[in-house]
C-alpha cells in the first residue's frame, strides 16, 4: 500500500529513543525526511545520520526551542508535513509524596512541550493548508495509571484533550490531528516498574505480552499517511486489549 509519504518531511520530538526512535525509523522507511528533535543531541544526531535525516537539539518545552525546530525545518526542507509528538518523561511517585516541583516538571515536559511544538508547527502548516499531527498520550491518561504517578496521568490526559482542541482548530485549515494511547510497551519506561505490577498487568492484557515500539510506530505511519485523510480527532488505543473503551 502506498502511504503517500515519500518525499515528505516529519519532525519527531523525543525521536532519539523508545517509541520516538521507532517512529523515526518507520517514517524514514516510507521515504520521509525525518527531523529528530531531542534533548540528547548525540543520540539524535547518530540516529538521524543512519536514517538520512537530521537532528535538532531542543527542549520543546521552551518556546524559543520549539520555534527553532520548526524554523530549521522550513529553512532546510521548505516546509513541515508531519509532526509526531513523543517527547515526554515518566514518574511513579505515590500521590501523597508528589512534590510541587515534580508536578510542575512533568506538566512542563509532557503537556507544555506538546502545546508549544504543535503551536509552532501550525504556524507553518496553516498557510500551506496541509499537515498531520500525531500526539502520543498514554493508557495512563484513560485509566488513572497502573504504575504511573498522578502528575504523569494528568499530563497524558491533558495531551489527549489537547489533541481534540487542536483538531477543532486545525481541521478547517486542512490539517488532521490524532492521538495514540499506548499501553504497556517494551521500552526503558517500564524497566523500573515493580515486577509484581508488571506481571499482574500483563496477566490482565488479553494478548498476554507487552507491545513493541514498532507496533506503536506502525499506527503513527498510518495516521500520517494519505489513507488516513478523514481520520481526525481520533484516539487510537495500542494496548493489547488491556483497556477497551
Amino acid at each position: 500500500m502506498d502511504t503517500g509519504l515519500k518525499g515528505k518531511t516529519a519532525v519527531v520530538t523525543g525521536g532519539a529513543s523508545g517509541i520516538g526512535l521507532a517512529c523515526s525509523c518507520a517514517l524514514a522507511a516510507e521515504g520521509v525526511t525525518v527531523v529528530l528533535a531531542d534533548l540528547n543531541e548525540e543520540a539524535a544526531a547518530g540516529a538521524a545520520a543512519k536514517l538520512g535525516g537530521y537532528a535538532v537539539a531542543a527542549d520543546v518545552a521552551k518556546p524559543e526551542h520549539a520555534r527553532r525546530v520548526v524554523e530549521e525545518v522550513v529553512r532546510r526542507s521548505g516546509g513541515l508535513d508531519v509532526l509526531v509528538i513523543c517527547a515526554g518523561t515518566f514518574h511513579s511517585t505515590p500521590f501523597d509524596q508528589i512534590s510541587l516541583e515534580e508536578w510542575d516538571r512533568i506538566q512542563h515536559v509532557n503537556l507544555r512541550g506538546a502545546f508549544l511544538i504543535a503551536q509552532a508547527a501550525l504556524g507553518t502548516m496553516i498557510p500551506r493548508r496541509s499537515g498531520r499531527i500525531v500526539m502520543i498520550a498514554s493508557l495512563a491518561g484513560q485509566s488513572g495509571g497502573l504504575a504511573a504517578g498522578a502528575s504523569y496521568v494528568a499530563s497524558k490526559a491533558g495531551v489527549a484533550a489537547l489533541t481534540k482542541s487542536i483538531a477543532r482548530f486545525a481541521g478547517p485549515h486542512g490539517i488532521t490531528a490524532n492521538c495514540i494511547n499506548p499501553g504497556i510497551i517494551d521500552t526503558p519506561m517500564i524497566a523500573g516498574w515493580p515486577p509484581e505490577v508488571l506481571d499482574r498487568t500483563l496477566a490482565q492484557t488479553p494478548l498476554g505480552r507487552p507491545g513493541t515500539p514498532e507496533e506503536v510506530a506502525a499506527v503513527v505511519v498510518m495516521l500520517a499517511s494519505a489513507g488516513a485523510s478523514y481520520v481526525h480527532g481520533a484516539h487510537i488505543d495500542v494496548n493489547g486489549g488491556l483497556f477497551m473503551d
